[in-house]
């Protein structure tokens, strides 16, 4: 029993840590696509007033900074990763948000209306409860970058595929956190009957 609860912990450790190193890949890719278009943009502006020399000496400049490079994709405490670290957060949350809004059903429904604060807790608290095994598995010591090693030696074809789990992943996040908002509607008139 032991080793099956072991198993599934290296599946889901596996799993969260996937889908937050395809969460940093896109925020690469984004960041990658907004540089090169505020690049094209200004380049553009540059040769209509005259600076195109000084443009290219600036663009030169910035493409071999290494500081800006690490500060723009790194993998510690940087741009694409904070953004990564949010958005895993937040889209992970989303499941939980259905169980939040279904539990602040029952009191509304019972007592026609609910405090702010009892409606924080009751939201907040099984989003913090349920967060806290991904945490564990993803930041906790850092082990996202052991994983991030591991997954930067996949070939292309697992890397098309976690990328449609994670969209996956993301929109159902969506659609949890949306029915969750009509569950709470039906699980208050439930109550009030």
């Amino acid at each position: 029993m032991d080793n099956k609860n072991s198993m599934r912990k290296r599946k889901f450790d596996y799993y969260m840590n996937a889908l937050h190193y395809c969460l940093y890949k896109g925020e690469v890719w984004s960041n990658y696509k907004v540089e090169r278009q505020v690049y094209g943009l200004i380049g553009f502006l540059s040769t209509i007033l005259g600076l195109r020399k000084y443009w290219v000496k600036r663009v030169e400049k910035l493409h071999n900074d290494k500081e800006l490079k690490e500060y723009l994709y790194g993998k510690e405490w940087e741009q694409s990763i904070s953004l990564a670290h949010h958005w895993f957060g937040f889209f992970y949350s989303g499941y939980s948000l259905f169980l939040s809004f279904v539990l602040l059903g029952i009191p509304d429904g019972l007592y026609g209306g609910v405090n702010e604060i009892i409606a924080l807790v009751i939201i907040a608290l099984p989003i913090g409860l349920c967060y806290i095994p991904a945490y564990r598995a993803v930041f906790s010591k850092d082990r996202y970058l052991k994983y991030f090693k591991q997954f930067e030696k996949k070939d292309a074809s697992w890397y098309k595929k976690w990328k449609w789990i994670t969209i996956a992943f993301c929109v159902g996040s969506i659609l949890f956190a949306i029915g969750g908002m009509y569950a709470m509607w039906g699980v208050s008139l439930f109550f009030r009957e």
